[in-house]
C-alpha cells in the first residue's frame, strides 16, 4: 500500500509503502506494474499467516506412535531407493480394532510393510514373494472376508495382498494401469493401447472371464485419446482420458451399463494427479489445475499458470488432506536459480509441492523438493501426509510438517514483490529506511533501474529500522531467509521520497 505524506518541498514528498497484509497468494499472470505491493509475483517455501511470513512446509523422517503410548519410533527403511507408497487398511478380528499397514516398493521390486499399531520402528521386506518388474497401482477391497490390497501393474499382472497371507498371483486377469472400486465390481484401465476399460465380475475383483455373468470391457477409440485414470465418483464411473472425460453409468448387470462422453480438451490431462476431493475433483493439465463437477471441467485462475510453461508433468501426482489438494509437480520459476532438488548432480523430476486451500482457492509452493509419492495417514490418533522422494532422499521415507526444513536441511525462501514506479512515473525516488519486525535472521534486498543492495537483518522480538539510503525510478522488494527453517516477517514499512 502507499500512503503519501505532507509536502517537504517543491516538488517533493514523503511516502511510505506497508506490507501490512501479505497476499496469500502470488500472481504470476498479471503484468507487475498493475499488481498492489502486497501480492507477491513470486514466492515459495514460506507460508503466510495473519498477514505475516511464516515457517512453510518441510519434510522429516516418518514417525509413527508406539501403542498406548505418545512416544514416537522413527520408521527405519532398507537404504535403497523407495518408489511408491500406499496403505493397507486391515481390521484385526482377534484385536477388534484397525491394524493398517504402511507398505512401499523399492527400485529392485521389493515390497515391504511398516506395521501402523506397533512398538518398533522396522520396515518388514515380504519374504518369498516374486519382485515386482514395474511399479504397481493398488487398491483396498474386502474380499473372502478378508480386507485384502490388491496390487496390479502393466508388466507384472495382478496380485492380491492379505496380511500373514503374503502375496497372491491372480490368473488371466488383466495388466492394469489403473483401477477402481465400484458397485462391487473393479474397473481397471488395461495396458498397451490403453484403449480398453476392463471390469471384472460382480462381487469378486479376481474373476476377469468376459461373459454376462462375470466382466466384460468397454472399448472407447475416438479424439480423447488414451485412458489414463479411472474413479469412483457421485454414482458414476469417470474415465479420464488424455485429452477428455468418459462417463459410465453402471449399476447392477453389465446389459444396463451406458458410456456418454462428456468433452473433449484442448490439452494433455495427467491421469496420475485426478483427486477426489470431497465433493469434487481436482486435476492438473499442461495449462494449469482443473476442477471437475462430474460433468464439465473448469481452470482454476489461480495467477500461477506461468510456473506450469515448456515442463511435463507425467510423473506428478496428488492426495487430499484436509481440505486441501496437495500436488507434487515440476515448476518452472524461470529464475536461473537453484533450490533444494534443482541442484542435485543427478537431475530431478519434480520441485514443487503446491498446497490449494479448496476453501479460499490460496496457493502456497514448497520449492526444491522432488517427490515421487504420497499417501495420507488417517487414524484416530493422528492424520499425515507420508511421501517418497527421488533423487538425493530416494532411501528416506518422510512425512509433511511444517519446520521450513527438508531432513534438517533449511529450504531457501522468498517474497518478491512486484516492480513498480509507486504511482509516479518518471519520479525518481529515494529509498531511506525499512521498519521490519522479524523473529528470525533474514535478507532484505532492493533492487531499483539504478542499483541493488541486500541487508542483512537479526531475529529480534521488536521492530528494528535498516538503514537504506538507494535510488531509483522502478523499485523491487525481496524478503529472503535462506539458513534458518523456523520464520516470521511482519508488518515491513519502508520509507521515501519522491521527487521530480
Amino acid at each position: 500500500m502507499f500512503y503519501p505524506n505532507k509536502k517537504l518541498r517543491k516538488g517533493s514528498v514523503s511516502a511510505k509503502v506497508n506490507f501490512t497484509n501479505f497476499e496469500k497468494s502470488m500472481d504470476t499472470q498479471t503484468d507487475e506494474a498493475l499488481l498492489p505491493y502486497k501480492s507477491a509475483k513470486i514466492s515459495y517455501n514460506f507460508n503466510v499467516k495473519k498477514g505475516a511470513l511464516c515457517t512453510g512446509y518441510g519434510f522429516k523422517d516418518l514417525t509413527l506412535p508406539k501403542i498406548n503410548s505418545e512416544v514416537q519410533r522413527t520408521i527405519t527403511t532398507p537404504g535403497k531407493s523407495l518408489k511408491q507408497i500406499w496403505k493397507y487398511k486391515c481390521y484385526s478380528q482377534y484385536d477388534e480394532r484397525q491394524d493398517d499397514e504402511i507398505l512401499f516398493i523399492d527400485s529392485e521390486g521389493q515390497l515391504y510393510f511398516v506395521l501402523i499399531h506397533d512398538n518398533a520402528p522396522f520396515s518388514y521386506p515380504l519374504v518369498n514373494t516374486e519382485k515386482f518388474l514395474g511399479i504397481p497401482n493398488a487398491i483396498n477391497y474386502r474380499l473372502n472376508s478378508k480386507d485384502t490390497l490388491i496390487f496390479s501393474s502393466e508388466k507384472d499382472g495382478m496380485w492380491t495382498y492379505v496380511v500373514n497371507n503374503g502375496l497372491t498371483k491372480i490368473e488371466n486377469a488383466p495388466h492394469i494401469v489403473s483401477m477402481c472400486l465400484h458397485y462391487e465390481r473393479l474397473f481397471a484401465i488395461v495396458g498397451g493401447e490403453r484403449n480398453r476399460l476392463a471390469f471384472s465380475a460382480n462381487l469378486d475383483p479376481t474373476d476377469w472371464k468376459e461373459d454376462l455373468s462375470s466382466g466384460g470391457f468397454i472399448e472407447m477409440q475416438d479424439e480423447r485419446g488414451t485412458l489414463e485414470k479411472v474413479v469412483s465418483y457421485n454414482d458414476y464411473v469417470y474415465v479420464f482420458r488424455e485429452y477428455g472425460v468418459s462417463k459410465i453409468s453402471a449399476y447392477g448387470d453389465q446389459t444396463d451399463f451406458s458410456v456418454s462422453h462428456l468433452f473433449v480438451s484442448s490439452v494433455k490431462l495427467y491421469g496420475n494427479t485426478v483427486t477426489v476431493c470431497g465433493n469434487k475433483i481436482l486435476l492438473l493439465t499442461r495449462d494449469g489445475i482443473h476442477t471437475f463437477d462430474g460433468y464439465s471441467a473448469h481452470k482454476l485462475n489461480l495467477g500461477i499458470d506461468d510456473l506450469f510453461k515448456d515442463v511435463k508433468n507425467n510423473n506428478a501426482c496428488g492426495v487430499y488432506f484436509k481440505n486441501k489438494f496437495l500436488l507434487a509437480c515440476r515448476l518452472n520459476f524461470n529464475d536461473g536459480e537453484q533450490i533444494g532438488c534443482e541442484s542435485y548432480s543427478g537431475g530431478y523430476i519434480n520441485n514443487a509441492l503446491i498446497e490449494l486451500d479448496l476453501v479460499t482457492n490460496e496457493v502456497s509452493i514448497t520449492r526444491g523438493v522432488d517427490i515421487a509419492s504420497m499417501v495420507v495417514l488417517d487414524d484416530p490418533r493422528f492424520a499425515k501426509v507420508a511421501v517418497c522422494f527421488n533423487g538425493e532422499y530416494s532411501t528416506r521415507l518422510g512425512e509433511l510438517c511444517e519446520d521450513g526444513c527438508i531432513f534438517g536441511t533449511p529450504l531457501q525462501k522468498k517474497w518478491i514483490s512486484p516492480k513498480s514506479n509507486m504511482g509516479y512515473p518518471t519520479k525518481i525516488k529515494h529509498i531511506k529506511e525499512c521498519l521490519i519486525k522479524t523473529k528470525s535472521p533474514c535478507t532484505i534486498t532492493i533492487q531499483t533501474d539504478k542499483q541493488q543492495k541486500s541487508f542483512s537483518v537479526l531475529g529480534k522480538e521488536t521492530s528494528q529500522r535498516v538503514k537504506l539510503n538507494m535510488i531509483g525510478e522502478q523499485i523491487e522488494v525481496r524478503f529472503e531467509a535462506n539458513n534458518t527453517g523456523e520464520t516470521y516477517i511482519s508488518c515491513p514499512q519502508i520509507s521515501l521520497s519522491i521527487g521530480n
